[in-house]
Order: structure tokens, then sequence, then C-alpha cells
């Protein structure tokens, strides 16, 4: 690992066996979508195939980013760190481009801005136990301590990934489908982003009966209000709050505890 990056994100732990970046479980998702969309697009569908090609793009490159970083960890000098780096961009570049081809309305709907707050805090205090656990002193104490840019580095993941997923999911997708599905594509669109957490590599240790409930809550309660407030500001504000437990968590004690769940 080159130097100057293990002074800013600490080398994997040697004992820790990662999950398989390219899997039938991962590639599922990214490989049918394209499939859906060659299909719709044949079809003359164009705003399902756009959806369904945004849909293979974001999932494609939620794999093709860690292979880089992980590649990137056993080399040295400066294009090791740039394939340390890229990934910190490549993997939200799909949802910012589809999202800039297919713009949605960035309106501000201050009452459904608080609607979605108290939603998304409402659904946090559903994990109220593991909140108290995520917090709890003494467990964090077990935990190792984090450099703070390494701290900062995954409070911009955790929350760009927040503002990403809604500017796709509520934003272009709302914008592609909308017009062909009226109120049902809040359902869809709410499938499709259960879907990429569900082929995502970690998924196999975190994907849980109640974690699928609250990622489904959040994604349909969200998707509810973009539809009734005709933007994707509150939907962005609304995830925001719901991945601002960890964040707060991490920055405060500089450890991260496992018992918050990141959506």
């Amino acid at each position: 690992m080159p130097p100057r990056l293990s002074k800013l994100y600490p080398a994997p732990r040697t004992g820790t066996e990662l999950p398989p970046i390219f899997t039938l479980r991962t590639l599922g998702l990214p490989v049918g979508s394209a499939l859906g969309a060659s299909l719709c697009a044949v079809l003359g569908w164009s705003g399902p195939a756009w959806a369904l090609a945004g849909v293979s793009a974001v999932t494609f490159v939620q794999l093709l980013a860690p292979a880089i970083r992980q590649r990137s960890l056993s080399g040295d000098g400066w294009l090791a760190e740039v394939g340390f780096a890229a990934p910190f961009l490549l993997f939200f570049a799909p949802y910012v481009a589809w999202c800039v081809m297919f713009p949605p309305s960035f309106r501000p709907a201050p009452v459904w801005i608080v609607v979605a707050i108290a939603g998304a805090v409402a659904l946090r205090l559903t994990e109220l136990s593991r909140l108290r656990l995520g917090f709890d002193r003494e467990l964090l104490e077990l935990m190792p301590p984090l450099r703070r840019s390494t701290l900062l580095l995954r409070s911009y993941q955790t929350m760009a990934a927040a503002v990403g997923q809604e500017l796709f999911y509520r934003g272009a997708l709302f914008v592609l489908l909308a017009p062909v599905l009226g109120w049902g594509v809040v359902p869809v669109s709410a499938a499709l982003f259960v879907g990429e957490h569900w082929s995502n590599r970690w998924a196999a240790t975190m994907f849980t009966t109640p974690y699928l409930v609250r990622i489904s809550a959040l994604a349909l309660g969200l998707g509810v209000i973009a539809y009734a407030s005709g933007s994707v500001v509150p939907a962005i504000v609304g995830h925001v709050a719901y991945n601002l437990a960890p964040v707060m968590q991490g920055l405060r004690h500089r450890r991260v505890n496992p018992y918050i769940p990141i959506i």
C-alpha cells in the first residue's frame, strides 16, 4: 500500500476475508437490467430503456469501483494513489450522469421536507435498541480508533450515497417512468432501490429481514413524498437525515460501531 495512502486510510486487516466482488448475486441485477434495457429499446420504450440502462450502469460501477480500489492497495506510486481515489468519485458517477440527462425538479417543497425528516427519524427510532448499542461508550472502546481523515472519507461516502441514490431513484427514474406508470413509479423505483442493496457484495452479511423491512419502508416513503411533492429535494433531505446517525457516531467518538446500519 502506498505510504501516503496508509496515512490517510488504514490498510485492510489481514485476518479479514473480504466477500468476492463478482458472483451470481452481484452480477444478476446489472446483467438482467442491461438485457431488459435492450429489449425495451427494441420495443421503442425509451423511458423504461433508459431507466434500466441506468440501473445496469449504477450496479456495474458498484462492482468495478471496489475492484479498482482492491487492486490499488497492492500497488505503489502515483498510479496506485489514483486507483485508490478514483472509486470515491466513480461510485457515484452514474447517479449524477442520469440526473443530468433526465433532470428532476429541485423546488424546495418545505412542508414535504419536514415530513421527510420526521419519517426518517421515526424509522430510525424503530431500531432504538441498536442505536443505543451503536452509541454505547464501553462497546465503542472495543473498536479500534480511526484517523480523522478516514472518518471524513466514510462520512462523505455515507452522505454522498444518500444524495446520489435519491437523485437517481426518486429523481431520474421518476422523470423516465412516471409518464408511463403514474403512481406505479413509487413501488417500481423502490423495488429497484432494494435490488441494488440486495445485489451488493456485502448483502449476504447484512440483508436481514428487519433490514429489508426498513429499506423498503424508506424507499416507499420517500417515493410517495417525491411523487406528491413533485420534487426530489424532500427525498434527498429525508435520506440524509436517516444516514446521519452513523456519521454523528463516527465523528463524535472516532470509532465505527456496526450496530448502526447505513442505507
